[in-house]
Parts: structure tokens; sequence; C-alpha cells
């Protein structure tokens, strides 16, 4: 209902849903089977009796086998369900977002394929490659090579040319220099189609001579003043040096540098360049970092080291260096490229807020702003409330279609009642929050902050289903980003997943920076939920007094028999929430545990109740309260 018929009210809505069951379920008792299956909250298919093409493409590559769906289509996911793409708006913002998931992992799947087969497997998956993203260049290679070892001269140009125009197209750049080299070598090696062309050459000046030629096409100049324009944030990866390991291993130095690309293309805080494809096109005042690389033999491992270099002047800014086993090279990698990508994402944010941290507002460009109201946002500094919000309404007033703005405004008031002690959750407040995460789930639905936007204001709302089609897409489209997972996680805690928000949150910690105050706030909130007691001591411990953190302590202390420990920390807490209070009401005692139980309406009323049983025991006045209700 909330994603095909978003824009009606719930009766009408419940009423077509039941129209449409019956007519698909008179179409499966038309064809002689008995496939659908539903109650009051689930619709669901009996899997056994349906056979869909998307499942069989999944298996196959997970089995490492390319499906033939892949070889026939271009861009075959790109087509799922687009009959269906505008019979919603918050359908197709849904089904844009799930294509692109659904896109990352197929290929994810068929790379170790590319990487590691030999003949004609490894074709098979660079055409499955190639059909699914026409500008990979790796599969494009082995594409044209093979076609020209078949002896297929004309596919392999044609490939090349199809190639050539779509990077010219699109991104304004040509192949890099290892295709070209390709290319040109496979028709030094072709004899003349035809009789040779005569043509006259000037070998001196003065001077003519005939010489048999043959003509081979032109590809075309390009005008540096059709260069598109790009944001103010550019990442760029020059090719990774694997020129001092062996050479059957230098196809993983290149398989490491596309699994970094794939994972840093997730991100919208920039934009990822190939530094192999030609000159920057980013202007001079616009910033732009470069990712360079060098792989070494280093016995039965490789050792990798990564740079990142400000190229405004050249100062290195960050560097990491591995050993990777040869032997388990692709089980390792990704394990890998998000440990670098956890780190470059933060370093990089770290980075260019020093930059631009000393400049007014007036004189940041709109990208900018938004960087320094999002990070002004996270400090959580109740004070700062307002000017965020102001930055965040300059941002869009420059740059009406930057999604992540309004994502940040919808961030902004589903926090408002966390960070500003004392004011309680608002229906109106929340509606606006969704109307914004509307908006950037409308302008960019492959970005994860817009999803998890549109997750955290329905469960806000207490519409947990609806948040439940949403936050494992946000998840999906970038497991890479720390803020990402840990918010996830305690939405997947509040509607009450908790195996899948423990799963998740122990994969935070598992990456390669130390989390912030604010995660292991989240994790004191995602382990009480879960009914890990001791776990919730120990985040909260981690968080200190940021948040509310110390309030899931005293009430896990309790429930973990420390009696004293806990009254210890609810009075910490009250006088701790004492002092930040901006409500009308005062700050008693009664009216902080009332807040701090208002905070978040859990879906499992047994979440809630046990956390209102630790306060109590820890010498909280709570009252009547009940679950979800002032």
């Amino acid at each position: 209902m909330a994603l095909l018929w978003s824009e009606a009210d719930a009766s009408n809505a419940r009423g077509s849903l039941r129209q449409t069951l019956r007519e698909i379920r008179a179409a499966f008792a038309a064809a002689g089977v008995d496939a659908l299956k539903t109650d009051r909250v689930t619709v669901a298919l009996e899997r056994p009796l349906v056979c869909v093409d998307l499942w069989d493409v999944l298996d196959f590559a997970k089995s490492g086998r390319v499906h033939p769906r892949l070889l026939e289509v271009e861009r075959a996911l790109d087509h799922l369900l687009d009959e269906l793409e505008l019979i919603d708006p918050a359908f197709s913002a849904w089904l844009l977002a799930k294509r692109q998931a659904l896109h990352e992992r197929v290929l994810g799947q068929l790379r170790p394929i590319l990487n590691a087969a030999a003949g004609p497997r490894r074709a098979e998956a660079a055409r499955a490659i190639l059909n699914l993203d026409p500008t990979d260049e790796e599969a494009a290679r082995v594409v044209i090579r093979s076609r020209a070892e078949a002896g297929d001269v004309g596919g392999a140009l044609g490939t090349y040319k199809k190639l050539w125009d779509l990077l010219d197209d699109q991104y304004d750049v040509e192949p890099s220099k290892e295709t070209q080299e390709l290319i040109a070598a496979i028709r030094i090696a072709q004899p003349p189609a035809t009789a040779p062309i005569r043509v006259e050459v000037l070998s001196s000046p003065g001077q003519r001579r005939v010489a048999n030629a043959v003509i081979l096409p032109e590809m075309p100049t390009r005008d540096a003043s059709l260069r598109k324009p790009w944001p103010e944030l550019m990442v760029s990866l020059a090719a990774f040096d694997g020129s001092a390991t062996k050479q059957e291993h230098r196809y993983l130095v290149e398989g490491f540098r596309r699994e970094l690309i794939a994972c840093l293309v997730r991100f919208r805080e920039w934009v990822v360049r190939d530094a192999t494809l030609g000159p920057s096109p980013q202007s001079s005042d616009g910033a732009e970092y470069m990712v360079e690389a060098t792989a070494l033999e280093a016995g039965d491992a490789l050792r990798v080291v990564i740079t990142l270099r400000d190229l405004a002047n050249n100062t290195y800014l960050w560097s990491e260096r591995m050993y990777v086993s040869v032997s388990n090279w692709f089980a390792a990698q990704q394990l890998v490229v998000r440990r670098i990508t956890t780190a470059l994402n933060v370093h990089l944010s770290a980075e260019r807020m020093v930059s631009i941290g000393h400049r007014p507002p007036g004189d940041l460009r709109a990208y900018d702003l938004w960087l320094l109201g999002q990070a002004t946002f996270l400090s959580f500094d109740p004070e700062n409330w307002d000017r965020v919000r102001n930055l965040f309404r300059q941002v869009i007033a420059r740059m009406p279609d930057f999604a992540p703005a309004y994502s940040s405004l919808a961030q902004l008031n589903n926090s408002d009642h966390i960070i500003r002690p004392g004011v309680f959750r608002d229906a109106a407040r929340t509606e606006e929050a969704l109307t914004y995460a509307r908006e950037a789930a409308r302008l960019d639905p492959i970005d994860s902050r817009s999803q998890l936007c549109l997750a955290w204001s329905h469960a806000m709302l207490k519409q947990y289903e609806q948040a439940m089609i949403y936050i494992p897409l946000a998840y999906e489209l970038n497991e890479n980003d720390p803020w990402t997972l840990v918010s996830s996680a305690a939405c997947f805690a509040l509607c009450g997943q908790h195996a899948r928000a423990r799963e998740i949150a122990d994969h935070t910690l598992q990456l390669p920076l130390a989390p912030s105050r604010l995660q292991w706030s989240y994790h004191a909130a995602i382990r009480f939920m879960g009914g890990d007691y001791e776990g919730t001591v120990r985040a909260a411990l981690a968080a200190g007094d940021f948040g509310y953190a110390p309030g899931y302590k005293a009430s896990a202390l309790f429930h973990l028999g420390h009696r004293k420990a806990a009254t210890e920390a609810l009075q910490h807490f009250f006088e701790m929430i004492r002092r930040r209070w901006v409500g009308k009401e005062p700050p008693s005692d009664a009216n902080i545990a009332r807040w701090f139980l208002h905070l978040a309406p859990t879906k499992n009323p047994e979440d809630w109740q046990h956390l209102r049983d630790g306060l109590i025991g820890a010498g909280a006045p709570i009252g009547s309260l009940a679950h979800n209700r002032l």
C-alpha cells in the first residue's frame, strides 16, 4: 500500500489492494495453480510454483556462472518491472534504488569470474559485465581480445567504437591508454581488407612520394569547451602500479582498483573519476584528491600501499598499507576495500571541512555549504540547530535539485526531540520530515541517505512496515558508510528486527575507524533493545555523557542485578539532562523519564517495557506511562 498507492488515504489504498489481490488470484486460478498466499499482514508467492528470471540470474551469478539472459540483453536490470515504473512516485523511487542495489550485487558476483576464469567462461563474464555496464573498460578489453583471437576483427573494432562513443557522449573522456594500445595492436596485425589505397605523403619539405597505405577510421576530436560541469569535490583514481608483481598477479591489482571504484561511487559526498581516461575536467577552484596505489610481491602475498593526495598542493593526507594473501585474495578483497573506503570517507570529509571551515557561509558555494551544515548537524549541538536548518535551506535555495539537502532536513526533523531534551515527538514535524525524505528519494533514489531518511520518517510515525521497505535498501546501497550502517541497525532494532540489527552493528565495529561517541550511543540503544545488557553498558561507557546512552546504561544495570550502580547511573543521567533541558515543562525527574521513554517509538511493546522496568527499578518516577503513549 505504501509503494503502490502512496498518495491515497488508508481506506482507499486498502480497497485497491484487495481488488488487485482478487485479480491476481483469479489469474493464477485460470492458470490452474494456487500460488498466492495472503493473511492480514503478508502477501506472498509460493516460490516452488513460480519461475522468476531474476532469481535465476542471481542464483547463476552466486554460483560463478553467467545466466544466458545477461548475454542476450543490454542493461537487463535497468528494465526490471519497467512497465510498472510510472504506477506511483513512491514505487518509482523504490524501484530505481532496488535496480541499483541488484546491479551492484550481480556485478560483484561476476567480477571474480572475470578475474579468475579463463577462455570462454572469462569471455562470457566480460560480455555480461559489459552488457550491464557498457563503460567497464576491463570487460571491454577482454571482449575485444577474445573477438580478435576468434578472427572477428570487425566485432572487436565495433566493441571499441561503441565504448569510445559512450565515454565521449556521457563522460567526455577517451578510453584509457591500455585500451587504445590494445586496439592499435589489433589493427596493425590485420592485413588490408581491400586493395591498398594510393596516397601522397610529404616525406620532407618540397618532396613528394607515393606510398601504399591502409586508411583506418579516425576517432573524433573533442572540443574542450563542451565539457560537462562537475561537483566541487572530486576523487580521482590513478592507474595502480603493479609492475613489481608477477605478470600472472597483475590482474589482481586491476580487479582491486575496479572494486574500490565500485565502492567509492556509492558515496554522494564526491564524484569519482578514472584518472587514466584523460585530464581532469575540474575547474581551478574545485577540490580534487588523487588515490594512488602500488602493489609489491611479498612471499605468497601482495603488499598494497595506498595514498591520498591533495592535487591543489601535492600534500599527502592519508596512507594505508596491507598484506593480502594471493590464495585468498578474492575472499579478502571486499573487506579490504570496505576498510579503505571507510577511511577515505572520513579523511576526505575532515580535510574538506578544514579547508572551508574558516570561511563565512556567504562565501561558500552550495555544495560546501551543505558539507558545513552536515558537519555542524553531526556535532548534535542543540545550540546550532536553527543555524543548521538555515544552512540546508540556503543550499536548497541555491541548488533546488540537490537531494542531500532535503534528506538532511528530514534528519534534522527526525532528530529534533532527541537532541533537545524536553522536546517531544511531534507528528506534524515528522510528517514534514517524510515530505523532505520523499523529495530526496525522488531527486536521487540511489542515495542511501534518501532511503535511510524515508525509513526513519516512517518509523517515527509508527509505520513500521513502510520503514522495512526502505531500511534494507539503504543498507544495500552503501554498506561501506559507518553512519548508514549504525543508523540502519538502529532502525532495524526500532522495528523489532533485533538479529539483523545486531549483525549490522557488529559489522560496524570491524571497520578500521573507532566509532564516535554518537555512534556508541546508537550501539547502546541497539544492544538494549536486543536484550544484550552487558553490551549496552560497554557501549554506554564508550559513549560517555553523549546523548541518551546513560539512560540505557541505568536500565541495563538494573536488569543485570546491579541495583546500586543503576540508581547512581540514573541520578547522573537526570543531572546531565537537567543541564541541557530546553523544554517548556520543568526538568523534574518524572518529566525527564517521560521524555526519555518517549524518544523512540519501538514496534514491540516488550522492548519499551524492559526499558521502563529497568528505570523503575533504578528509582525513576514513571507513573502510568504506556507504550507509545504520553
